[in-house]
């Protein structure tokens, strides 16, 4: 919010010098049932008498600020977790939430408020372990070791949050949580059953590495079950192990619409209703759509108590005191990050670098480096000419795209000839019989 709002004088919640928990506790008290209830979608809405501006929740950073207009494209996690240079992984991190700081405030400043993708609080990284390739989100992951999903997804999550003793410099987010690795067709109706040995020694660790040591603010519930119980609404990862065990004190947002698999889905309770009833017990916390709207419902039936929407309200205000919304600008120090961090030539730099890194040639025939003497190079492939694959999931608009074929092109020197061809398709048959890619490339030098 970032301005003095009406009507509320010296209001203590506005009051920077008083403690983080005493101005939390102040603004809930002056919120209405309704106020409060409104706060718990990822849709939060506006509170015009305290000030308050609408705020969506949903924002999306996994290799750079995603789905907001023009932003700097670092490689995808998988190609990140192939440079194996952790602190690259927290220079890469903290690029992002720099660019994200400075368009979050210019949309602020712009229209008042921020949209969808505009926010501070991105729902990254995906630490979840990636051993079956038949799974398409894969590439969204840092792979299939443990370890090295802890050590890269702990280095992002310290970059993106800053190391501020007061400010966050944004909110990372650790997901999905948890033994959630495909099938994606079946995640809403999937039950995942695990060995408590194979529960900690391979699915967990990396949300405990980010929980533990790099004290990442949020984390996001999976879609599936896991032994029985819904992720978003399971004591057993929610209570005993995230809170419980780890000690968790940030809060915990479901997987988008994911908690209306309790009733449409897993069947574990009868309607909405009580799906939120639920979920909020449990400790989710923020509902990635519209089930917490039933809350009034849950509460009328008996099913919750205020004091159980107040604690899941606090938790939400904490971080966003901690990213200083409710502070003067001035006192914030990520608030006047510039528009030109995005997309500046150090961020281009730092891409090119962790591009380079990411790269790993496992076998070469003599191939590369191109002999100086080639005269003709042949390009096959619908890869080579899409900028589609160059983006990988989530991710944010460049206004200097090359594909791999222009990439190649434009460095050929005078004398080589660079030829294309299509080859396959991707998801169905050529229609022209006759494929003159091998002909092609018996002629060809490369």
């Amino acid at each position: 919010m970032n301005a003095t709002p009406p009507n509320t004088g010296t209001a203590a919640y506005l009051d920077p010098s008083l403690p983080l928990a005493d101005r939390v506790n102040d603004l809930i008290g002056r919120m209405t049932l309704e106020e409060k209830l409104s706060q718990l979608t990822h849709t939060a809405a506006a509170i015009p008498r305290l000030g308050i501006p609408a705020y969506n929740w949903w924002s999306e950073a996994l290799h750079g600020v995603a789905r907001n207009g023009r932003a700097t494209i670092f490689p995808q996690a998988i190609g990140l977790a192939a440079t194996w240079d952790v602190a690259l992984a927290q220079r890469v991190a903290s690029a992002i939430a720099d660019e994200g700081r400075a368009k979050y405030h210019e949309a602020l400043r712009r229209n008042g408020q921020t949209g969808w993708y505009q926010g501070l609080t991105f729902w990254t990284p995906n630490v979840n372990i990636f051993r079956d390739p038949r799974w398409g989100r894969g590439q969204e992951t840092y792979g299939e070791d443990p370890f090295l999903t802890g050590e890269i997804g702990a280095a992002f999550v310290r970059g993106l949050q800053g190391d501020h003793p007061r400010y966050l410099k944004t909110a990372a987010c650790a997901k999905h949580y948890a033994v959630h690795s495909g099938p994606e067709k079946d995640r809403h109706t999937f039950d995942a059953r695990v060995s408590a040995r194979d529960l900690h020694a391979t699915y967990l660790p990396a949300f405990r590495k980010l929980v533990v040591e790099a004290k990442v603010e949020a984390v996001m519930g999976a879609y599936n079950r896991t032994n029985g119980e819904p992720c978003c609404a399971s004591p057993t990862l929610l209570g005993e192990i995230l809170r419980g065990a780890w000690g968790f004190e940030g809060h915990v947002v479901s997987d988008c619409w994911a908690l209306n698999d309790l009733h449409l889905h897993h069947k574990v309770t009868a309607d909405a209703v009580e799906s939120a009833a639920l979920a909020l017990k449990m400790g989710c916390d923020l509902s990635c759509g519209e089930t917490y709207e039933f809350l009034g419902e849950a509460l009328r039936r008996g099913l919750v108590e205020e004091a159980d929407i107040d604690r899941a309200l606090r938790r939400l205000l904490v971080t966003r005191f901690k990213l200083g919304m409710f502070d003067p600008p001035e006192m914030v120090p990520f608030a006047s990050t510039p528009m030109s961090v995005v997309g500046c030539e150090e961020h281009r730099a730092l891409a090119h670098e962790a591009a380079l890194k990411s790269l790993v040639l496992l076998k070469n025939d003599g191939i590369l480096p191109i002999a100086p003497d080639a005269r003709t190079v042949l390009v096959v492939g619908p890869n080579a000419a899409s900028a589609d694959i160059l983006l990988g999931n989530y991710f944010g608009m460049s206004d200097s795209l090359c594909t791999l074929l222009e990439g190649i092109a434009g460095r050929a020197p005078e004398g080589m000839r660079v030829e294309y061809l299509l080859g396959s398709n991707l998801t169905h048959p050529n229609a022209n019989p006759l494929n003159w890619s091998v002909f092609s490339a018996s002629h060809a030098d490369v």
